[in-house]
């Protein structure tokens, strides 16, 4: 194979890759994670089953692949570790991942969008879990002090999807009605508990 050929095979490759997760965009939103098959993913990206699968072996390889283009969590968060791990690194992360479910000026978040998706079916919700703890402990827990730094991560993790549940898809008006500094000012000491530890880190005053 000549290099030009190679260029254009990884091309090709790429462009089947992006028409199937397009493909689980549109037939997931559509008709719902559980609802829709393999296969009916592969007609609607334009491949054979298994062009499909050679690219993407199921369709929780497809949502995963989708949650990861739609919302690159890990690159929003590296900023906020890389400023160093100390108190107010929690509500720094709370500002850009809760940033992430605010609305655009004419459509809803994309990440209300998968949430709706995962919250349709066990598997969907497992695969974006998974996707959203790999990357906030791919970011943090490897940076915290103690033991159960991973824990800890994954207790945050979840008190902030918790939050962002409530506020965008659940909608309690008294979070819903909060501005985003006001709902980080009220949820930070509970975050500083969990992500560094009731007592704090070295070199700080303690959480509080």
């Amino acid at each position: 194979m000549t290099v030009t050929s190679a260029v254009d095979a990884a091309e090709a490759r790429i462009e089947a890759t992006e028409a199937l997760v397009s493909a689980g965009r549109t037939l997931f939103t559509r008709k719902g994670y559980r609802q829709t098959d393999f296969a009916e993913l592969a007609e609607e990206a334009g491949l054979d089953l298994a062009q499909a699968r050679e690219l993407l072996p199921d369709k929780a390889a497809v949502l995963g692949a989708l949650i990861e283009r739609t919302v690159k969590v890990a690159g929003l968060l590296r900023p906020a570790v890389a400023e160093g791990v100390d108190e107010d690194l929690p509500a720094r992360l709370a500002r850009i991942y809760l940033a992430l479910w605010e609305p655009g000026e004419e459509e809803e978040s994309p990440l209300v969008e998968l949430y709706r998706i995962a919250l349709s079916d066990a598997e969907a919700s497992r695969v974006l879990r998974g996707r959203t703890a790999e990357a906030l402990n791919a970011m943090v827990d490897h940076e915290l002090p103690g033991e159960d730094a991973e824990i800890r991560t994954a207790l945050f993790g979840a008190q902030l999807s918790g939050v962002a549940l409530v506020r965008h898809l659940i909608g309690v008006r008294a979070v819903s009605a909060l501005d985003v500094e006001t709902l980080i000012a009220a949820i930070a000491p509970g975050l500083r508990r969990t992500l560094l530890g009731v007592e704090g880190i070295e070199g700080t005053e303690g959480a509080a």
